[in-house]
């Protein structure tokens, strides 16, 4: 089992934490005993390259606990009710209201949206389902009446199993894992809730949806084909980290704790990673991370990447031959070796994990501006018919592309930076020169002008970034055809969407010629690919409130990955014994 430290070790890579002599894992207390406490003992922990736990030599044991702010943790039995076991207790420093003086008495610094000299005070906070209307929603976290539990209060009832596990083949279900705080938890930061951008919240829209589905959601896990695991892996490493470490200890917990991840190695087991690049790199991902299913929003997929995910020295050579460094393609920047081997990770697999669309903020497709573009009907019976306003069709420019810009080929495989030049002062298409083309509209961020931007252009740009991109997403819902110039990257939902009916894809070496390619779409094509654009574009967006429908076809990307599991990969499985109850 990994360390009950490891969440601390996220943010801080080499720390010393104390544990409780002869405690398990799930017993260990969050205190601040007194430095001499004769039951505790010291450890060393490090992150990379995988989680380790060395005993700290006695020598090595702090001889005192400094805080910020000139301030020194205390034991909790030194503050007024133990702070009501909802923050620490300190001497002098500060909290999130400001200063609290240079006296030496000891006083509670709480927990995020707690109050009160003890820390008695409890604010309501955002919780799944609104604790479906069974519980109190306490600081982020459902508080369930008796008779209920889990994520949201939604579960009731628990199962045992007379004939082992036994999937229900008629009817693909999920079950929903509901795992202990200390195996996984949303992080606090400071004294508020580590707050993310929304772009990346793809993870909590899944997760509140598939907890009230319940014609796909199954309390049953004796009767699942798929099991999802909930771990707010993104609160501890942002857009640009790595969600491994906190996927690999959630996964050592399964594997050592409950029945179901060995029965098929994590094949039916689905974890997010909403990060930029999502789990690029899997290829050096430990053993135990590698089969189960990700979800994730950068569908990289190379044709020769630099190390295969069952080779025991991945990632120390390579396995096939990469571009040299250098020139590449018409019109493009130099590549560098490192933009060569970031665009070589393995990032993805399609034949079991999902690319699914990223979240959008809600400006995008609230109401009063979405009837903008689109007439919405909804029936009787709730379905919508949505299609795109005629005056809608009038736009004013050819293509549109907005968006941030770097040097290096790295960001974007060189696409953003090819498409600057090619419209930019000395350019193919110089705005000044004889090929201007006022139609065409490249420029760099267009922050909240975005959306009005969208609406005016017949084609929109969509390349990637550091990792996935957005205007996919906002060219869709902006009823502007996307552009893909992606090269070896799975798009959104790529295997039960129809690309070809509402999108163009061009590759790099294609990228020059993009003004000539999109002249050639004769006016019938266009008519084609818009209505594409009128019937799938609510597969781009969360919002279920407002007709998004991400979340019904990533559950339908999910169960094909449960029926590729029994064509090809439980044949492996044949040795392993079912459990009995």
């Amino acid at each position: 089992m990994a360390s009950p430290c490891v969440f601390a070790a996220l943010t801080h890579h080499m720390l010393h934490c104390f544990k409780y002599k002869d405690r398990p894992d799930h017993e260990q207390l969050s205190d601040s005993p007194p430095l001499d406490e004769p039951s505790i003992e010291w450890f060393h922990i490090r992150l990379y390259s995988e989680v380790t736990e060395n005993p700290l030599p006695l020598a090595q044991w702090p001889k005192e606990w400094p805080i910020p702010g000139d301030a020194q943790y205390r034991p909790l039995r030194d503050c007024p009710n133990n702070c009501s076991h909802r923050g620490w207790c300190q001497t002098k420093g500060a909290n999130y209201l400001g200063y609290h003086g240079d006296s030496e008495e000891p006083w509670c610094n709480c927990h995020s949206l707690y109050q009160g000299d003890s820390c008695e005070i409890a604010d309501p906070y955002h919780c799944y389902r609104n604790c479906s209307g069974v519980g109190q929603c306490v600081r982020g976290w459902c508080h369930c009446q008796p008779g209920y539990w889990g994520h949201g209060c939604t579960r009731r009832k628990a199962y045992t199993s007379s004939v082992g596990w036994r999937p229900n083949h008629a009817e693909i279900k999920i079950y929903v894992y509901d795992l202990p705080n200390w195996v996984t938890h949303r992080r606090e930061e400071d004294d508020g809730w580590n707050m993310i951008d929304p772009m990346y919240n793809a993870e909590i829209d899944f997760t509140e949806q598939l907890l009230g589905d319940w014609s796909v959601r199954t309390e049953n896990p004796w009767e699942a084909a798929l099991f999802f695991v909930p771990t707010f892996a993104y609160w501890y490493h942002g857009n640009t980290g790595s969600p491994y470490f906190v996927i690999q200890h959630v996964t050592r917990y399964l594997q050592h704790s409950l029945p179901f991840f060995n029965l098929t190695e994590g094949r039916n087991h689905i974890f997010l990673a909403t990060n930029d690049r999502g789990v690029c790199m899997l290829q050096l991902a430990a053993p135990e991370m590698q089969k189960s299913i990700k979800i994730i929003h950068f569908g990289q997929a190379p044709r020769r990447p630099y190390a295969r995910h069952n080779n025991p020295e991945a990632g120390l050579h390579l396995t096939g031959n990469l571009a040299l460094p250098g020139h590449r393609f018409q019109g493009f920047p130099e590549f560098s070796a490192v933009d060569i081997l970031e665009e070589n990770e393995v990032c993805y697999r399609p034949e079991k994990d999902v690319v699914t669309p990223n979240d959008l903020h809600p400006d995008w497709v609230k109401p009063e501006n979405y009837v903008k573009t689109w007439a919405v009907t909804v029936q009787p019976d709730g379905t919508r018919e949505v299609h795109l306003l005629p005056e809608a069709r009038n736009r004013t420019y050819k293509m549109l592309f907005g968006g941030f810009n770097r040097d290096d080929a790295t960001y974007s495989q060189g696409v953003r930076q090819t498409l600057h030049k090619m419209f930019s002062a000395g350019g193919k298409y110089d705005p000044d020169g004889p090929n201007a083309r006022k139609d065409w509209w490249v420029t760099g961020p267009l922050h909240a002008y975005a959306l009005e931007a969208m609406r005016q252009a017949t084609f929109c740009l969509a390349p990637s970034g550091a990792g996935w991109g957005i205007r996919l997403s906002t060219a869709m819902v902006s009823g502007c055809v996307p552009v893909i110039v992606q090269d070896h990257i799975y798009q959104a939902l790529w295997d039960v969407l129809p690309y070809e009916d509402f999108s163009i894809r061009i590759s790099r070496s294609e990228l020059h010629d993009i003004v000539d390619i999109l002249d050639d779409v004769t006016s019938e094509e266009l008519d084609r690919l818009r209505a594409g654009v009128e019937k799938w574009h609510r597969a781009f967006f969360w919002f279920a409130e407002w007709g998004g429908l991400a979340y019904n076809y990533t559950v339908t990307a999910l169960k094909r990955r449960a029926l590729r599991l029994w064509s090809e990969d439980y044949r492996h499985l044949r040795h392993l014994h079912r459990l009995r109850s």
